[in-house]
């Protein structure tokens, strides 16, 4: 490594400023989509830089208290290059947002894979709704105690997810997908954008023979219209069943399921599926 930042050696041959360039692509084409989506819903330039503005200094501040450090206006303006008016009017501005959805999603999936809801056949249980102490009530306190049982039960009513029995709440979903609410969708494309994101540069700079994560996509472009539907349902099955498959083996591993003292925790897993035609 010489001591030049410039002809810094990344390894693979690149230095330091051939790096920079590349990333810059790289930037370049994860914005694309971006772009993309702000012309298709008329917003501009100045729409994006605000939004980009608001990001820098949430994500920054976030990093920040994750390392322990000390969070002032001052810091997340030389970090992320935002004016310090602009800092000030952002971090300083306390905004309320909507958590119900998120919520929502995390119930439904712990209610599919703890056992604790789960029948003997390892399907979701009917489960009793009213009072403090019903199962429902404990499975939302599972979760989280920032919200009521009874937002969340509306929530899921709403949605068209649960169905009210004489016995109690049956869930009908096989997992939450956010129809009919645009800012709970593009709240999950942002996060498994994240995902995808890091997934990705584990790989490239992963210093082991065996990469670390899968990464592979399929594509045909010269299929019949008339084939379209069959090769969704087609699709969409074997994407549903590798799924449940994956949440039941993976259940059995995540300690809030099956605690185990021996065990630390605190490492996360993810996988994405998406299909489309």
């Amino acid at each position: 490594m010489g001591s030049d930042n410039t002809e810094y050696d990344s390894g693979e041959g690149f230095s330091h400023m051939e790096m920079s360039s590349t990333l810059i692509d790289c930037l370049r084409m994860a914005l694309r989509p971006l772009v993309k989506f702000c012309l298709r819903n008329a917003f501009g330039l100045q729409d994006f830089l605000e939004s980009a503005k608001v990001v820098f200094i949430d994500v920054a501040a976030e990093e920040m208290r994750r390392s322990e450090e000390k969070v002032n206006i001052s810091r997340l303006s030389v970090i992320t290059g935002v004016h310090r008016k602009d800092a000030v009017r952002i971090y300083r501005e306390k905004d309320i947002d909507d958590t119900s959805s998120r919520f929502t999603s995390r119930v439904i999936n712990q209610w599919r894979k703890d056992v604790r809801f789960l029948d003997k056949s390892r399907r979701p249980r009917v489960l009793s709704f009213e009072g403090e102490g019903s199962d429902f009530s404990k499975l939302v306190n599972l979760v989280s105690t920032d919200l009521h049982p009874g937002t969340v039960l509306f929530d899921l009513e709403r949605l068209g997810s649960i169905e009210r029995t004489k016995t109690g709440l049956k869930l009908k979903v096989r997992a939450y997908v956010p129809r009919h609410n645009p800012k709970e969708g593009f709240r999950m494309l942002g996060a498994d954008t994240q995902d995808l994101m890091e997934a990705v540069q584990e790989n490239i700079f992963s210093e082991t023979d065996e990469l670390p994560n899968y990464h592979a996509k399929v594509v045909y472009d010269n299929v019949d219209a008339s084939d379209i539907p069959k090769i969704r349902k087609w699709l969409f099955d074997r994407a549903s069943a590798f799924h449940q498959r994956a949440l039941d083996h993976l259940a059995k591993y995540d300690l809030d399921v099956y605690p185990n003292k021996k065990k630390k925790g605190g490492k996360r897993v993810v996988l994405g599926l998406f299909s489309r035609s």
